[in-house]
């Protein structure tokens, strides 16, 4: 879409002053002299496991780690909890990604599935012969953390040969991914009005106090967890409930909440006002190369389509914004962007925003990692060739405790996009059937916007998605 406009001073102060407080943030180094960020010549292993974000079990199925094989190419290896030969045959043989090598763990473990490939022989020997018969290896998953780069540099130590990590330095990794640090960086960069009023709580009795004096202004209060994502570690908690109680009770209330999401029990957590008149939550999708590569690209703007109380994403489509609101978005994201890059960020990025009725924008979110957009982005070129001009996404629970995947291929079958046969259609993104209950999760293509709203609301109607 756009390329951000040169670093500015502001931006260039705030990486010198970040790198002076954490040097860890450049730590390519420290891996040997195998391992680079970037992308290789080689083939690619593809990781989408999940148990690195807060409130992720690596023990709980995920529907969403097989995503990443809709970014596989001929020769790639794709590593997974558990296998789903449906879904196996449904990418090699109705999307045309042939010669893709599935991997999985023999037995269920909550261990990161990076730091599985290089502690079980099952996984870590066809790695290594790949990397010894192709000479080069680029890792690429999800949320690229520490076990990542140490993945590449066991089988770089082990071969001899060199190992591309396709992702952030762990230290940015982690820190743009927390949405306290994103929002004490936002406030730095674009200003404190380009941000919701927030506050950290390093305690319950600090957030119990927090929360009864925003509930006494008449309104409703978010409590987040930092490193959660998806709306999964947002709680929304009316003003209208909480009024009378006296702050044992919030807190007990608040502590009761957290836990029953998953929540480790860690500190701070961000408490703010739940804003309301908003009238779109877009998002900005970013690519962010090597500083030697030239500057950050913002590429897509999107509008995220939320459900529930908390805002849980369930599918988005390009956003369609006032000029000036454009603008400034594209321009915002870019210094954002450029803030990460100066701190070792490499890869696909996304900014989460919200929009009033007032045209303000706030920044909410950063998403350092693969997201529910930018990965139904790439799959759609990935299978095609082209990027999509009309894309619809759908990330949907379905009122169902199980569906099968050939349920769903039956079910969905003449509005699939085939390989070969039709440039539009439906491409499905996961089996739907890792964990109770099911999920649809898939992106409708077509040559116009309205032609994948379509596919995508009668795929919705057959599987009685409201």
């Amino acid at each position: 879409m756009n390329e951000a406009a040169p670093p500015d001073r502001d931006v260039a102060q705030v990486v010198a002053a970040l790198l002076a407080q954490e040097p860890a943030f450049r730590t390519e180094a420290q891996f040997g002299p195998h391992v680079h960020q970037g992308a290789g010549p080689g083939p690619s292993l593809l990781i989408g496991d999940q148990s690195m974000m807060e409130l992720h079990s690596g023990l709980t199925p995920s529907i969403l780690d097989h995503r990443m094989a809709l970014l596989a190419r001929p020769g790639d290896v794709v590593v997974v909890r558990r296998r789903s030969a449906a879904f196996e045959h449904y990418v090699g043989d109705i999307l045309g990604l042939e010669s893709v090598t599935f991997l999985a763990p023999p037995a269920p473990s909550p261990a990161p599935v990076a730091k599985l490939c290089h502690t079980l022989p099952e996984l870590f020997e066809p790695l290594r012969t790949l990397l010894r018969d192709r000479d080069s290896l680029t890792i690429r998953s999800y949320l690229t953390n520490g076990h990542d780069w140490r993945l590449a540099q066991i089988l770089g130590d082990a071969t001899q040969c060199p190992v591309f990590v396709h992702g952030p330095a762990p230290r940015i990794a982690r820190r743009c991914n927390n949405k306290l640090w994103f929002w004490r960086q936002t406030r730095r960069v674009l200003g404190a009005r380009t941000v919701p009023a927030s506050f950290h709580a390093f305690g319950p009795a600090a957030a119990a106090a927090q929360v009864a004096r925003i509930a006494a202004s008449g309104e409703d209060v978010v409590i987040k967890v930092p490193s959660s994502a998806g709306g999964c570690g947002n709680l929304r908690l009316p003003a209208a409930l909480l009024g009378g109680m006296d702050l044992a009770r919030i807190r007990a209330l608040i502590l009761a909440r957290l836990r029953a999401t998953g929540w480790g029990g860690t500190y701070p957590i961000l408490v703010g006002v739940w804003e309301t008149g908003v009238t779109q939550s877009p998002s900005a999708q970013v690519f962010i190369p090597l500083p030697s590569d030239g500057p950050p690209e913002v590429r897509h703007l999107f509008q995220q389509q939320v459900a529930g109380l908390e805002g849980e994403f369930v599918g988005a489509v390009p956003a369609h914004l006032p000029g000036a609101i454009r603008d400034k978005m594209v321009a915002e994201a870019g210094e954002l962007s450029r803030l990460l890059q100066g701190l070792g960020y490499f890869g696909w990025c996304s900014f989460d925003a919200i929009l009033l009725a007032d045209g303000t924008l706030h920044w909410i979110e950063c998403n350092g990692r693969w997201s529910g957009v930018s990965i139904p982005l790439a799959a759609a070129a990935n299978v095609t060739g082209q990027p999509p001009r009309g894309i619809a996404i759908a990330q949907d629970g379905l009122d169902r405790p199980l569906l099968r995947t050939g349920a769903l291929l039956g079910a969905l079958d003449d509005l699939l996009l085939r390989k070969g046969a039709s440039d539009s259609g439906l491409i499905l993104l996961s089996p739907p059937e890792a964990e109770p209950p099911a999920t649809f999760c898939a992106v409708a293509i077509a040559a116009s916007q309205a032609g994948a709203d379509r596919i995508l609301a009668e795929a919705r109607r057959r599987l009685a998605i409201a």
